[in-house]
């Protein structure tokens, strides 16, 4: 994950001098890679060892660990430069084809950034517990519900024993089933969802799997995973924090998805062959 968005992402993490340090180099992005660690803590009014903590907390050996991260996304970013006005967000008084463009931008942009956070042993670890599952019980509510149905819909083309229930009632009897050998997948955008925190926990005391896709801020429903997947959160208003959330998630229900066919091909084939030739049937 990058530079830029690590300070976004863990902003609920920050003690308040760690907060000012942030956003300082948020306002200053174009100078940050041309200072040093004693000049930052004079604009911020801090010392420099919580200006070197500040590199640390974000995942970094030290500030100039941080600088060199830094200077790649800035790299990256200057040659979007032309549209740099998609940084902000939409307006009501926006023309339709400013809307369009902050819209194309801003998904291409958070597919981008939960590439740039994406273990590639965590997703790994995932496919690998999907593949010897008995059951795997999907979870999510409002948008990320809608993505939860997704995966239910592409696990079930591979012919894998999924289930995904919307009504809380069915949910809790449906939990109460699960074991050891389970997984429950659960999607949530915040993981601080009340009714599907208790559906986690009541799963993780059957001693089922449970895989988690949620912020990379520190999260109830995270806490509680085997397996955790992190995905971005923009903040945007027009409810795009929720439909940029929902791009991030459903990048990582295809790369695990794809990745089961690209594993047991001729299954798939199999399955999803079977598929197109019975909806093939019903078509005029």
């Amino acid at each position: 994950m990058n530079a830029i968005s690590k300070i976004k992402q863990m902003q609920h993490e920050m003690t308040a001098k760690e907060k000012k340090i942030s956003k300082f180099i948020l306002q200053n992005l174009d100078n940050i890679v041309y200072m040093n660690t004693y000049q930052i803590a004079e604009k911020c009014n801090v010392s420099q060892a919580s200006v070197v903590r500040f590199a640390k907390k974000l995942g970094y050996s030290g500030f100039p660990d941080f600088k060199i991260s830094f200077g790649r996304e800035m790299g990256r970013r200057d040659v979007e430069d032309k549209v740099n006005f998609i940084y902000e967000d939409i307006k009501e008084k926006d023309e339709l084809d400013d809307v369009i463009k902050k819209i194309v931008y801003a998904n291409s942009n958070i597919i981008q950034d939960t590439y740039s956070m994406i273990k590639t042993e965590t997703i790994r670890e995932a496919i690998d517990v999907l593949k010897t599952a008995r059951k795997i019980y999907i979870l999510g509510a409002g948008y990320s519900g809608i993505v939860a149905k997704d995966f239910h819909y592409k696990l079930g083309e591979l012919g894998m024993n999924s289930m995904c229930e919307s009504d809380y009632h069915i949910q809790l009897a449906s939990i109460s089933t699960l074991g050891e050998d389970d997984v429950v997948f659960v999607i949530s955008q915040g993981g601080k969802t009340l009714d599907i925190y208790n559906l986690v926990k009541s799963a993780k005391k059957r001693g089922a799997k449970i895989i988690s896709v949620t912020q990379i801020s520190p999260n109830p429903i995270s806490d509680l995973a085997d397996i955790k997947i992190n995905t971005v959160v923009e903040k945007n208003n027009f409810r795009s924090t929720a439909l940029s959330s929902r791009i991030a998630q459903l990048t990582i229900i295809d790369i695990i998805y794809v990745s089961l066919i690209v594993e047991n091909k001729q299954l798939a084939e199999r399955y999803i062959g079977d598929a197109i030739k019975l909806v093939s049937d019903f078509k005029m």
